[in-house]
């Protein structure tokens, strides 16, 4: 019996699933594009200005300009003898300083996994300030839930150095939770359980920001994860952003490329700067017309074969709920607790404040020190 997407009774994906049905053409659009080097033109004149914009003002608050990649050929004196001695090969540069892996490090303090009490269900999640995390709304849809689940810090595997103990924060909605159905986003208050370890807030934070322009179809996403509820994992920087719009009913959302698994619901999508630029809530099968869930030969897969091997299920891209709507939404959300609403306020103002970012970072290097 062939695996039916309508079988799955995941409303939730169904709906991504036409999203992405619909807008196959741009995806394929833009995949061949970064083959052929010529992904920025995929992108909107708007978006690219957005882009540019937010570039320039982060060079010059870092202090320095955006200049052009020179062409070995501008320079009448440039020795042609030894063209071939180094080279960038490939349609793209993809030469990244070092403090590239270091800034990596110090995001995927932040990320952490979350796990039922009984074991049944896995998630990601990280840290956004103020003792506050975020994640999928399909993995903690309410308070009740969320006091079903803890949250691990430091669930990772380490074969070099001294392997660290994790940190298990309980999940506290009563001092706060917001949840969107609508986005698949969740956001609820952990608590440390053992303050003398190392504090929550030195495992560093995220701040989400709300202008757009941190990142262009094309460009390479990072997403830090916990895939099947295993220790962290990390995809880098060869997946891309297919495809981000405005202006339609599927504004919220973003696509992209990139290895995923369940349990990487609610993980946080980087961009080359390490800024959160969307939030992971699933992976998006190929189908055909009839509705069946195709297998990576092109045919229907059968329930059983999807059951006995995921792995050969096709997929077409991973869908996330864009960092920028997340904070508009949470902005104008109601709640009926007023100590709720207060830190949603005090939240919004800590991720607007000038460098908020580097202050989550910062925090991150602190515990990474006292290790």
């Amino acid at each position: 019996m062939t695996l039916k997407l309508q079988s799955l009774n995941n409303v939730l994906l169904e709906k991504a699933t036409q999203r992405v049905q619909s807008r196959l053409g741009e995806l394929n659009k833009t995949r061949s594009a970064i083959l052929a080097g010529t992904q920025a033109e995929t992108d909107s004149r708007e978006r690219l200005k957005l882009y540019q914009k937010r570039q320039a003002s982060l060079a010059l608050s870092e202090g320095h300009a955006i200049s052009a990649q020179p062409s070995i050929f501008e320079d009448d004196t440039q020795d042609l003898s030894r063209l071939g001695n180094e080279a960038l090969i490939g349609t793209r540069n993809d030469l990244l300083p070092i403090e590239f892996f270091e800034y990596g490090l110090y995001a995927a303090r932040s990320v952490g996994r979350i796990e039922h009490v009984e074991g049944l269900r896995f998630g990601t999640g990280f840290l956004v300030g103020h003792g506050l995390i975020m994640t999928n709304h399909h993995v903690l849809p309410s308070e009740h839930e969320a006091r079903q689940h803890f949250f691990e810090l430091g669930a990772e595997a380490n074969r070099i150095g001294n392997q660290t103990p994790s940190k298990i924060c309980s999940i506290e909605p009563d001092r706060f939770f917001w949840a969107s159905e609508e986005l698949d986003i969740a956001i609820v208050a952990v608590v440390d359980e053992d303050p003398s370890f190392i504090p929550l807030d030195h495992y560093g934070w995220h701040a989400l920001i709300r202008k757009q322009g941190k990142i262009k179809k094309g460009d390479p996403i990072n997403i830090i994860q916990h895939p099947l509820g295993r220790n962290k994992a990390v995809i880098v920087h060869n997946n891309h952003l297919l495809h981000i719009e405005n202006g339609t009913d599927a504004h919220m959302f973003c696509w992209y490329s990139g290895d995923t698994q369940k349990g990487s619901s609610g993980s946080p999508v980087f961009n080359s700067r390490w800024e959160v630029v969307a939030v992971h809530h699933m992976a998006i099968p190929q189908t055909n017309t009839a509705g069946d869930i195709l297998g990576k030969d092109g045919e229907p897969i059968t329930r059983a074969t999807a059951r006995r091997h995921p792995d050969q299920i096709a997929y077409v891209a991973n869908e996330g709920i864009r960092t920028s709507r997340i904070v508009d939404a949470l902005e104008v959300a109601q709640f009926t607790k007023a100590h709720h609403a207060d830190i949603r306020d005090f939240l919004l103002k800590s991720w607007s404040s000038p460098g908020a970012q580097r202050r989550g970072l910062r925090a991150a290097v602190r515990s990474a020190q006292a290790l």
